[in-house]
């Protein structure tokens, strides 16, 4: 069973750079900033032009990205330790793909970030152990990254977290609940007015085994708009394709796949591609603005709107792509000052196709070591998710609460999905905090799980529990 890893900062780097980037995205909210929230990356560069652009006085967020600061040629970098002890058998979600199989699990590294010139390299080795596995240490690089980095452009290679959409318990496309992939890719943001856009191009492989086909390609595609603070929009595309012993699509229906679908192929020989998409939209309500010693600074409204199949539908003589097999993300936050509070909402249900896994080569579909690269809750899913969170420095504490129903397939037959009798339900709530001690940012919580009708089997329930300390 799974938990969710609070607040919307990733996984990869060190305590105080989740922190960091906690921080600044609450303290962008407060301002009514221009900000682009619905594509998010490892990159600490990334946190420090934000953090620049509010135009704060000084506080401990300079400190921690002091190496990306120093606007210089000089080469300059930071190198900090990490670790974590945990105990219990309830297994983390939103966490690089690191599910920490065994009652206690030990895990060491360093996260390293050096800058010349423009150019940004990220690396975050990590010695892992889990009692139970086999009581061997094995090694692990959540974070690998190489490239150049300016405030309008980000081109490189490697591996790390991302997210796109608006979710800050999930997201339909992308999130950093299985480990990264290796990708390349391309970005650039830009002012326009008073809003911002941002486009980004990808293109790499999933490189975990798979039961399916070995080292799929793997594109990524996403477009963010703001035309003013209030309101951002953006939309996500992410394919599969050839891999080892099969053919590739032809360039431009990898572009834009006119033909989706393939027929009269039951030895799979031809070229298939596995395709979903999402629209999104984030609006946010300025309400100190409009109503002044209210409490309350703002209210962000958001929702996802994702097809886990891409069919062909004709418009006159032309073919165009549409979206098939619907899910659909909604959430809100309220916030203030150091406080903020925050309810979504996720359905990864329909009546014939099956989210992120059951294409007809790709099996697997778009998971690493089998953990969804999307939602947490995986496909077949409802959940609900909340939280309250206070942050008023270098220190902060979240509570939170989850709800997540996980349905049976049995097999899809004759364009329908038939399931179990009985669904999995999960119920969640834990308590995470975060603080300063001796020049590091430590980090602890506790979670536990209720889960009914575990596997779906009648009547059959479990108690799981979790605890971390870490830095």
């Amino acid at each position: 069973m799974l938990t969710l890893l609070l607040g919307t900062a990733l996984a990869s780097g060190t305590q105080s750079l989740q922190t960091a980037q906690i921080y600044i995205d609450h303290q962008a909210r407060l301002a009514h900033a221009s900000v682009l929230y619905g594509a998010r990356t490892s990159s600490a560069k990334t946190m420090y032009y934000r953090w620049k652009g509010l135009g704060r006085p000084p506080n401990f967020i300079d400190v921690i990205l002091k190496a990306e600061g120093e606007e210089s040629d000089i080469f300059r970098y930071r190198l900090a330790p990490q670790a974590r002890v945990s105990a219990g058998d309830l297994r983390p979600q939103n966490q690089s793909g690191d599910t920490e199989p065994g009652w206690v699990s030990l895990r060491a590294g360093a996260d390293g970030r050096a800058y010349f010139h423009d150019f940004e390299l990220m690396v975050a080795p990590e010695l892992r152990w889990d009692e139970g596995e086999a009581g061997e240490a094995y090694a692990a690089l959540p974070l690998g990254w190489v490239g150049f980095h300016t405030r309008r452009w980000r081109v490189g290679f490697g591996l790390e977290d991302r997210w796109f959409g608006p979710g800050r318990f999930g997201g339909l496309m992308l999130t950093n609940n299985a480990s990264p992939a290796p990708l390349a890719s391309a970005a650039t943001e830009h002012a326009v007015g008073q809003g911002r856009f941002r486009l980004e191009a990808g293109a790499g492989w999933l490189n975990q085994p798979r039961s399916d086909v070995e080292n799929p390609g793997w594109l990524v595609f996403d477009f963010r708009f703001s035309p003013f603070p209030a309101l951002e929009i953006g939309a996500t595309r992410m394919a599969l394709f050839g891999g080892k012993g099969r053919p590739s699509p032809e360039f431009g229906q990898l572009l834009l796949p006119t033909r989706p679908h393939v027929a009269n192929d039951p030895n799979q020989r031809l070229p298939d591609q596995d395709e979903i998409a999402a629209l999104d939209a984030r609006l946010s309500f300025p309400l100190d603005t409009w109503v002044p010693n209210l409490g309350v600074a703002y209210l962000d409204l958001w929702t996802q709107y994702g097809g886990e199949d891409v069919i062909a539908r004709q418009i006159g003589p032309v073919k165009v792509p549409a979206l098939a097999g619907i899910a659909n993300l909604w959430g809100a936050e309220l916030g203030g000052g150091a406080w903020a509070v925050c309810v979504e909402w996720a359905r990864l249900l329909d009546d014939q196709f099956r989210w992120y896994s059951g294409h007809r080569v790709y099996h697997d579909g778009f998971s690493q070591s089998g953990m969804s690269m999307g939602h947490p809750s995986g496909g077949d899913s409802r959940t609900w998710s909340a939280s309250v969170r206070w942050m008023p420095d270098d220190i902060g504490a979240e509570i939170f609460a989850s709800d997540r129903r996980r349905v049976g397939v049995v097999a899809p037959a004759d364009g329908q999905i038939f399931t179990l009798m009985r669904d999995e339900r999960a119920q969640s709530a834990g308590l995470r905090g975060w603080f300063s001690h001796l020049d590091q940012q430590w980090n602890a919580g506790v979670s536990v799980s209720k889960v009914r009708d575990v596997q779906f089997k009648p009547d059959v329930d479990a108690l799981h529990w979790r605890f971390f300390i870490g830095i």
